[in-house]
């Protein structure tokens, strides 16, 4: 029987200890939940910064160098609640809730990098992207404006080449045409010497006849000027004797 009662005193004093422990533990919990979750009036990090209120690179920047400061202050507190729990009764268990609540400031603090982060990293891809579509819109255009320029070069070639061959068409022609003329002027000259050929043929024997009566003509001229000198010489000599007869008659009057 009294080993009975002994066995049961030992069991109320650990109950009694068991229990002061936890009423030991309930300020340092309240504490710690204050701490990882902030007082009225006192929002947590990630409660300063909800999910989705990230809208700026800038704002991004500017919350990130908010939380490296924050995670100063977490980790200045940390020390001084470490410190502190050296001179509680139970220092395991402060020691314990100070990792807990600084865990938890801790991961409130990294959620909000995180997304701020992945907000960088979503604006910086969504900029490169936006900068690979402006490219790529740009070398579409580029090589729109290429393709024109291929085109037109190729019409005006083309047309070049049309102009070209049509003037060349007309030089030919032309120099066609003048082979033409040139042909129909030397055909015009043969017919032309041909016929003055055929009339000269035609006129030979008139202009033979013609030049026989023209010897005819100059023969009877010849003798007749043969003939005339003759008369007139058979004249003078006429004359020349009667002038050698007229001085006689006086003579022979003066001698009788």
């Amino acid at each position: 029987m009294q080993l009975f009662f002994e066995h049961s005193s030992r069991k109320l004093l650990a109950c009694a200890a068991t229990l002061l422990a936890l009423l030991a533990l309930l300020p340092c919990a309240a504490s710690a939940a204050e701490k990882a979750y902030g007082t009225p009036g006192q929002p947590t990090f990630d409660q300063r910064y909800p999910s989705g209120s990230i809208q700026t690179v800038d704002s991004a920047d500017s919350i990130l160098l908010e939380a490296e400061k924050e995670r100063q202050v977490i980790n200045d507190q940390y020390i001084d609640d470490q410190r502190a729990c050296y001179h509680r009764f139970f220092v395991s268990s402060c020691l314990e809730d100070a990792k807990e609540r600084n865990r938890v400031a801790v991961k409130q603090v990294r959620d909000v990098e995180v997304e701020a982060n992945a907000y960088k990293r979503q604006a910086k891809a969504d900029d490169r992207d936006k900068s690979l579509a402006e490219q790529h819109a740009n070398d579409e255009k580029e090589a729109a404006r290429r393709a024109q320029d291929q085109k037109e070069k190729a019409a005006a070639s083309q047309r070049k080449i049309q102009e070209s061959m049509a003037k060349q068409k007309q030089v030919a022609e032309r120099e066609s045409q003048a082979e033409g003329q040139a042909d129909l002027r030397v055909k015009a000259h043969e017919a032309q010497v041909r016929k003055t050929q055929a009339e000269e043929a035609a006129k030979a024997p008139q202009r033979a006849a013609n030049e026989q009566a023209y010897k005819e003509k100059v023969k009877q001229a010849e003798a007749h000027r043969k003939e005339v000198e003759a008369k007139k010489a058979e004249k003078e000599r006429e004359r020349a004797a009667k002038q050698q007869q007229a001085p006689a008659a006086p003579v022979a009057a003066s001698s009788k």
